[in-house]
């Protein structure tokens, strides 16, 4: 694996960068978030937000039907998720098992193909925010539906005004599915180290001080990637830009005086500057990931700005998840390691 190899993760063509590219997923997170958090219900407006931008990055494919595919998929892998985290994670240890079997599916398909890898990942991401933000609004569900619609809906219409970008490593969906079934280039080894990681950040949580677990759980999931396991420098860059996401999104929200608008408007730059983040530098790309995630979260708070001690805490909580996601990734990589040495 070469040293910029994250740069084909996602990777835009010069001619390709627009300024439909950020339009595309501004509009599509913007329009749930706006209007979700005006009609009263902030959970639902950051389910719809969040899925939005999941079911973009989702955008996946040879052809728009192809893409679309993925995007729908991805859909409702978000909303299958969300669904069963926040209806079944009150129960005694079910929050527990429900996250770790889809690490567990995530860590197995994540080296199948692109567009499985990312379904299973959103849907784990998913099932952590239903579990951890006890999401009770009905409407929740509706949101992730509309953000998907959005979507899809904004792609097709920059496929409108551009040609469907070529994908030079699209792999067919059949053989995928067998990739993903047998766990192809993932492995029994790699799928149990992702799923013990978050077994750690949960059941451990009191032991390593971190109070709110599911920080720690989602940082784990986004951060411990297959290819870590080639190039600690890319882990690195992932773990950097998680991490300095937190304070850059409490800065953000600091110039924002803690107005809903201005943080939705702020959450949605970032949103639309992840896509070229993956593409140009991923401690970048990760940066505004997280910077989105905290901004769109920070929306279910009264309180206008948040105080240093819940910054300082979400920083830890974030910390503790890149350190543990380091150590399992290495613990992941010590058998091929061994047979490289």
């Amino acid at each position: 694996m070469s040293a910029n190899w994250f740069r084909e993760l996602f990777r835009i063509e010069s001619s390709q960068i627009s300024s439909l590219l950020f339009a595309r997923v501004a509009l599509a997170v913007a329009v749930p978030l706006l209007l979700f958090w005006l009609w009263g219900h902030a959970t639902a407006a950051i389910a719809g937000g969040a899925a939005a931008l999941f079911v973009s990055l989702s955008d996946i494919g040879r052809t728009s039907p192809e893409r679309s595919r993925t995007m729908a998929l991805a859909t409702f892998g978000i909303l299958f998720g969300g669904f069963i985290g926040a209806k079944f994670g009150l129960t005694t240890f079910a929050d527990e098992a429900l996250i770790l079997l889809s690490a567990f599916v995530a860590g197995w398909v994540s080296n199948s193909h692109p567009g499985i890898s990312a379904i299973a990942r959103f849907t784990a991401i998913a099932t952590t925010a239903g579990v951890g933000m006890r999401i009770t609004d009905p409407i929740a569900a509706a949101a992730v539906l509309f953000g998907g619609v959005c979507a899809v809906g904004a792609a097709h219409a920059m496929w409108m005004l551009r040609e469907v970008p070529a994908d030079k490593d699209f792999m067919d969906w059949a053989v995928g599915v067998r990739r993903a079934l047998s766990g192809v280039g993932s492995g029994l080894w790699f799928a149990l180290c992702y799923a013990a990681a978050c077994a750690v950040s949960l059941f451990a949580a009191e032991e390593l001080g971190v109070r709110h677990p599911y920080w720690a759980t989602f940082t784990v999931i986004i951060v411990m990637r297959r290819e870590g396991m080639a190039s600690l420098r890319l882990m690195s860059l992932y773990m950097l830009g998680t991490i300095a996401g937190v304070p850059t999104a409490a800065m953000l929200a600091e110039l924002s005086n803690g107005h809903p608008l201005a943080q939705i408007a702020l959450a949605t730059i970032a949103a639309s500057l992840v896509r070229l983040g993956f593409a140009l530098n991923a401690a970048f790309g990760y940066l505004m990931f997280t910077v989105f995630i905290v901004l769109i979260v920070e929306l279910v708070r009264d309180s206008s700005v948040p105080p240093l001690s819940l910054v300082l805490t979400r920083l830890y909580d974030v910390g503790v998840g890149c350190a543990i996601a380091l150590l399992a990734t290495l613990i992941a990589s010590a058998d091929s390691w061994r047979h490289r040495a």
